[in-house]
């Protein structure tokens, strides 16, 4: 059995990808029920949500901040509870 792939090479597939990420990208922002203006902002704030997600996987929360933030809001509940004023 020889089968060859001929007039199909990785570059051709390569473009036909990249040629249907742009045309179906444009279409969707056509057939979009939401304004431009709805539309960019909603990928704003995903964007801004993936990126919040990356960093939380990619650099992991320093120990030590977290600590100092847990003994602020503990000295903050505490001063609240004896009615002490900042």
């Amino acid at each position: 059995m020889n089968q060859s792939n001929e007039g199909l090479d990785s570059s051709s597939l390569i473009w036909g990808a990249i040629i249907g990420f742009v045309l179906g990208g444009i279409a969707a922002l056509f057939l979009s029920p939401r304004s431009g203006a709805e539309t960019r902002q909603q990928i704003s704030a995903t964007g801004q949500e993936i990126r919040e997600q990356l960093e939380d996987v990619i650099i992991p929360p320093d120990p030590l901040d977290e600590s100092m933030a847990e003994g602020k809001a503990a000295a903050r509940r505490r001063r609240t509870q004896l009615g002490i004023g900042e």
